[in-house]
């Protein structure tokens, strides 16, 4: 479902959140269905910058929450949403055999509304963040309409949809989907996407994450007219070492991290908030 702009209007201050010098907003993103986020205004002159989480799970993601917090004690402007993935207010990550109702596209234009609200409220282009598949959805934020709302992108622990799977199971898995399609599409399956052995969902929103396979995120990347850092841990098993070259000689900067996993853990957080502020204040392709 597309999400119009008189739904994006709603913001609402609810509460002071845990960490000092943040707020809770909510936005809503559709009839019923409202968004949350935690935000810490910064310094005047120091960029905004948004943070996503990756697949199923919330702001208070460790990788993504101790990442919002250092580059607001840093003086960033930091936006730290939950997608909603169908539900109100979400608060808690989903398990993978829940009932699916969000797709790809869903999710973006949730993504779209924030980075819209963060220009506004901060008056400059933010950088757009994302960790593991979080990055994902940043890299098809970039192939639409509102890249020009985008500063810069930085994709933390970039990967594909379909890269735990391998492709041959994919390839089952996408014509078995559109099999379904033919009898009915919003019709709900058992399924496997990313770490999930069995996910719930329907032909259609299954195939909108699907699609976006290493081969689909290299044309975005490659076309994006925002410059792309991807940062990646050295240890990190689920990042394909061929595949980022390939992004690298399409124009996408790589900052590998010495010794980090897929998840930046307590070890390697300083090293990735280095990388990071690298990448939001330099930018640039190469």
């Amino acid at each position: 479902m597309v999400v119009t702009r008189r739904f994006l209007i709603a913001l609402l201050f609810v509460s002071v959140s845990a960490h000092a010098g943040s707020a809770r907003m909510t936005l809503a993103v559709a009839p019923d269905l409202d968004a949350d986020a935690d935000y810490w205004p910064g310094e005047v002159g120091r960029p905004a910058v948004l943070i996503l989480h990756g697949f199923l799970q919330t702001r208070d993601f460790p990788t993504v929450r101790r990442l919002a917090e250092a580059l607001a004690d840093t003086g960033y402007s930091v936006l730290l949403p939950t997608l909603t993935l169908g539900l109100d207010h979400r608060h808690q990550s989903l398990p993978c055999e829940a009932l699916h109702t969000h797709s790809m596209d869903r999710d973006v234009a949730e993504l779209r509304a924030w980075v819209g609200w963060l220009a506004a409220r901060s008056g400059r282009r933010p950088v757009v963040i994302g960790h593991s598949t979080g990055a994902i959805q940043v890299s098809a934020l970039l192939d639409g309409d509102a890249a020009f709302d985008v500063e810069r992108a930085v994709l933390i622990s970039l990967t594909f949809f379909g890269a735990e799977l391998g492709p041959d199971r994919v390839a089952a898995l996408t014509a078995r989907a559109r099999a379904d399609m033919t009898i009915d599409a919003d019709a709900f399956h058992d399924y496997a996407l990313s770490y999930c052995t069995r996910y719930v969902t329907s032909p259609t929103r299954l195939l909108s994450y699907l699609r976006w396979d290493r081969d689909e995120l290299r044309r975005a990347l490659g076309h994006s007219r925002v410059p792309v850092t991807v940062i990646y841990g050295s240890r990190d098993r689920d990042v394909d070492r061929g595949w980022l070259e390939q992004l690298r000689n399409d124009g996408v900067t790589l900052l590998p991290v010495t010794g980090a996993n897929h998840f930046f853990d307590l070890a390697n957080e300083f090293d990735l908030l280095d990388a990071v502020v690298s990448a939001v204040d330099r930018g640039g392709h190469g």
